[in-house]
């Protein structure tokens, strides 16, 4: 097994793609290991701070982890990972109220459709068929 990790410039990239203020930038970079060129995701990661409480920028700030790390896999069960956590930060957005977010990640997907070929985040693309509810 190996830590997830990204390229830190591409994760950069994706944290201003999604509008990640630079302060929460910063804080979330530094919560992670960066070491090489890369950001290893920190096994415990979570939200200390008493000041950035922000749910939105948290949220885009772990979309933007996940999209990077999607885009640098290299293997189906890496993308199949990936996406199962963008996934994740899509019900997690909309159980928050966080629209934008859900919004900004169905774009995603739906722009990312033709690599993946998984047409909603409620589609396993781990499984062969998927369930048919009647």
């Amino acid at each position: 097994m190996t830590i997830i990790s990204v390229s830190k410039d591409n994760l950069t990239n994706e944290l201003e793609a999604w509008r990640v203020p630079m302060n929460y930038a910063v804080i979330f970079l530094s919560k992670n290991t960066d070491k090489g060129g890369r950001v290893l995701l920190h096994p415990f990661f979570f939200n200390d701070t008493d000041h950035m409480t922000s749910p939105r920028h948290w949220l885009a700030a772990n979309a933007a982890l996940w999209c990077a790390a999607y885009r640098e896999a290299e293997t189906r069960e890496s993308q199949i990972e990936a996406l199962a956590s963008i996934r994740a930060m899509f019900y997690a957005a909309g159980a928050l109220g966080q629209g934008e977010i859900t919004t900004l990640i169905q774009n995603w997907w739906g722009n990312t459709f033709e690599l993946h070929q998984v047409p909603a985040p409620n589609y396993s693309a781990a499984c062969p068929q998927n369930l048919r509810l009647n």
